[in-house]
């Protein structure tokens, strides 16, 4: 399950987590969040650029945080699911969220 269309259970958990003000949006927010232990899952889309995702990973294992990653959708059809504006990162910092998140994801 790679697009929104696969699997619309993650898509409305994250609509769910941004309405809760438990999604963090962008990549410089969500190193912020992660550092100060406040992330549980990060969200890639998968049209995000090698750089990016090179970055994150490498502050993920930087940090020694044990943080789940996965890839979800393009940036175009999350960010517009979501109301924000165009961005391949995405940060769910409510750990019930990012363990229904994951529980659909691995399905």
């Amino acid at each position: 399950m790679t697009t929104s269309e696969q699997c619309p259970q993650i898509l409305n958990l994250m609509q769910f987590a941004r309405k809760a003000g438990q999604l963090v949006a962008g990549t410089d927010a969500c190193l912020r969040a992660m550092h100060r232990k406040h992330i549980h899952l990060i969200v890639f889309a998968s049209d995000s650029s090698e750089r990016t995702i090179k970055r994150v990973n490498l502050e993920i294992k930087d940090s020694g945080a044990k943080l789940p990653v996965i890839s979800f959708g393009s940036q175009a059809e999350l960010s517009m699911a979501l109301g924000l504006h165009k961005t391949g990162v995405f940060g769910i910092s409510d750990k019930n969220f990012a363990a229904k998140i994951m529980e659909y994801w691995q399905a």
